[in-house]
């Protein structure tokens, strides 16, 4: 069994072509993907579903259905470049007139020698950029809100052959 991981050496990936419908492991793989850099923090993502509650005279207990499902809404921080290409990327689709949804990939460093890592894709529309504010000793940030319309492939990792 693997040692437990870290976030640090993780990464995120995005696609410059719009991907507006559901996609595959095997499709998103074949995507081409940019490196975003001076990536700082991912926020949450995956399922939640909303709890649907029915009160009927019979029962004294509500009874409970899940609802909806939501993929997430997270957060990707980073350092301000202006020319690094996956955050040109970002700012691309996080223009509010481009109604695409751009697609994701999150890999962690959690693989091990002879392993891949453990990637994530989904595609979702682009909100931001954010510029957070600060003082003196803050860095310049941009904060990029994806709103995802896909919930997450997980691909495990796997012996690299």
């Amino acid at each position: 069994m693997a040692n437990k991981a870290t976030k640090k050496g993780s990464k995120v990936y995005v696609c410059a072509t719009a991907q507006n419908a559901d996609l595959t492991a095997g499709t998103y793989a074949a995507l081409a993907w940019v490196q975003v850099g001076k990536v700082g923090n991912i926020g949450d993502f995956g399922s939640t579903s909303t709890t649907n509650t029915y009160n009927t005279l019979d029962e004294a207990v509500s009874q409970k259905q899940k609802g909806t499902a939501n993929a997430g809404d997270p957060q990707i921080e980073v350092a301000s470049v202006f020319d690094d290409a996956g955050q040109v990327i970002l700012r691309d689709f996080g223009n509010p007139l481009n109604q695409d949804n751009m697609a994701i990939k999150i890999e962690r460093n959690d693989g091990g020698e002879g392993m891949t890592n453990t990637i994530f894709y989904s595609r979702g529309v682009v909100s931001g950029p954010l510029y957070p504010g600060g003082g003196s000793d803050d860095f310049e940030l941009e904060r990029f809100t994806i709103g995802l319309n896909q919930l997450p492939v997980r691909v495990d990792p796997a012996d690299i052959p």
